[in-house]
């Protein structure tokens, strides 16, 4: 965890029983705990939030892919258009 042995955990719980008390550690691991948690939720929204944008984008660039392959299929037309009314430039 973190590059930090037993040893150096438990130095530092026995620094902190010397310094904060056993009334006030409990207090303090509750509020880590509960700072832990919202950190979590956080984590979770956010993630959620990117993934429903990454998939709203893939459905938006696939409608848009649709649109240019119908609208090429009608631009490629068999036959030229009949060019035989239009008065040549020659006399």
């Amino acid at each position: 965890m973190f590059g930090i042995g037993t040893t150096e955990v438990l130095i530092v719980l026995v620094i902190a029983l010397l310094l904060l008390g056993p009334k006030e550690i409990p207090k303090i691991a509750r509020t880590i705990g509960r700072g832990m948690r919202e950190l979590e939720r956080a984590k979770d929204e956010l993630k959620e939030s990117i993934e429903f944008e990454a998939e709203k984008d893939e459905a938006d660039s696939k409608k848009t892919v649709e649109k240019d392959t119908s609208k090429n299929d009608k631009d490629d037309d068999p036959e030229p258009p009949d060019l035989g009314n239009i008065p040549s430039s020659r006399i």
